[in-house]
């Protein structure tokens, strides 16, 4: 059984706490409709990865969901985070609670003109977590770069399935993977020319 999961009249629950920072021990909401959150031991890894980077970064969760990934940073120290997710109803109800609307903006729309929208922002932290079945995470990366949204030092953290292989992408290169069960991760950074 998953860490975060307790069994409540023979259904699985999943409970999400933010791990550690401002916010630590604070209970997210997930939602029902088949969002699939970043389990609490691979949000650990990735955060002890990125470490001090984390402070005072630009962060963007792009495919949302709950915004743990976001919210996480924030507890962390991150500035601000612009979250990109279709159906927001859970992540807004995520930054209600918390009281974070002074630290955050929600792009209300598919990716595609989400990040469209960015353009002229470059962030320090890129939070990637596209449905596993789907091209998205490939696209995600090719308009990152066409929209010129990441500086020379930025890390890029991609979440899918280990069953498919990170897409390779001109311009970027894989400074670091880790394998968590069906979840592979993978960061990435721009190629010095």
């Amino acid at each position: 059984m998953n860490p975060g999961a307790q069994m409540c009249f023979g259904v699985h629950l999943i409970i999400m706490r933010i791990l550690t920072g401002s916010y630590k021990g604070k209970q997210l909401k997930v939602s029902k409709n088949g969002i699939r959150p970043t389990r609490a031991i691979v949000r650990s890894a990735i955060f002890n990865i990125l470490g001090e980077r984390i402070n005072d970064a630009l962060v963007i969760d792009i495919f949302a969901g709950t915004g743990a990934m976001g919210i996480e940073a924030l507890s962390r120290g991150a500035r601000f985070c612009i979250f990109i997710e279709k159906n927001p109803a859970t992540l807004l109800k995520n930054i209600k609670k918390l009281n974070l609307n002074d630290k955050i903006k929600v792009i209300k729309m598919d990716f595609r003109p989400g990040l469209k929208k960015m353009r002229g922002m470059q962030f320090d932290i890129v939070f990637v977590d596209p449905p596993y079945k789907t091209e998205y995470l490939y696209e995600t990366l090719e308009l990152l770069y066409f929209y010129q949204l990441l500086k020379e030092n930025s890390i890029v953290v991609v979440e899918y399935s280990h069953f498919n292989p990170c897409p390779v992408i001109e311009g970027y290169e894989i400074i670091k993977e880790k394998k968590y069960g069906d979840t592979k991760i993978s960061f990435l950074k721009l190629k010095r020319s």
